[in-house]
């Protein structure tokens, strides 16, 4: 990058689709308190969102809707759109929406899909082919999802920022190797956040056994990417929640969970 020191270089990254987690706790008191007919109201509007969202993908995003485990939340969506405006019609809709009147927000983070170039930019059609699909993927239907936001410190003695773009890619080569043998167990998707939000990536891992993800995470820690450099404020996990699994969640009255 022409008048940037070596030393200072970042690395080139290709962008696609818009991001953004979102979290909320459901407000149990306001939906025990709905009659029955209200409630129904409630579920049939999840059942419209969706079917919102479905119109326009696979060419111009996807969705994936989770139920968070623990106390951080109780729904959870990560959605992907072509701009930043289509993102904000996505909250909108949910807001104004039935369902919305029973949602507190608890967490979000706005990105957008990013795959860095330490390796280079592919040569080949499959190379592009593969690049593509983590820059406008369809989210995998597995039944665990794994977010996390991350950062590179910048301590003295260990500042990401500092390092030559020749260690910087030693050390991503080293990342990418524990991560490629995890392939056909766990999809991962890397979104850039630097002045989108208060961290600057965010890493989601699918998978349909969780304890993939806990092997996954673990052994990369030992990483110096992630031992020396990296940072994770917190974690979500949480299992994917589908049509069917939406009506059960609500309803109270046959045994859902309150």
């Amino acid at each position: 990058m022409e008048g940037v020191s070596t030393m200072e270089q970042p690395v080139e990254t290709l962008e696609g689709w818009y991001c953004e987690h979102l979290v909320w706790k459901i407000n149990w008191p306001l939906l025990r308190s709905l009659d029955k007919a209200t409630r129904n109201s409630v579920i049939d509007s999840y059942h419209k969102i969706n079917k919102s969202l479905e119109e326009v993908e696979p060419d111009q995003g996807s969705h994936y809707w989770f139920r968070v485990n623990g106390f951080k939340g109780d729904l959870g969506l990560m959605v992907l759109r072509p701009s930043l405006m289509d993102l904000t019609a996505v909250e909108a809709l949910i807001a104004k929406s039935a369902l919305g009147t029973i949602l507190q927000p608890s967490r979000s983070f706005v990105s957008v899909t990013e795959v860095g170039t330490y390796t280079g930019k592919p040569k080949t059609d499959r190379g592009w082919a593969y690049v593509n699909a983590h820059l406008k993927p369809q989210l995998p239907a597995m039944n665990c999802i794994c977010f996390y936001p991350m950062n590179k410190r910048r301590w003295p003695g260990a500042n990401w920022y500092e390092l030559p773009y020749a260690k910087r890619q030693e050390e991503m080569h080293e990342h990418g190797t524990i991560g490629r043998q995890y392939a056909g167990k766990i999809k991962q998707y890397i979104t850039g956040a630097i002045g989108f939000d208060d961290d600057e990536w965010g890493v989601t891992l699918f998978a349909d056994d969780p304890l993939e993800i806990k092997k996954l995470v673990t052994e990369m820690r030992y990483a110096a990417a992630s031992a020396v450099y990296g940072d994770f404020p917190y974690f979500i996990i949480g299992t994917r929640l589908t049509e069917n699994a939406w009506a059960n969640l609500l309803a109270l009255d046959e045994g859902g969970a309150e």
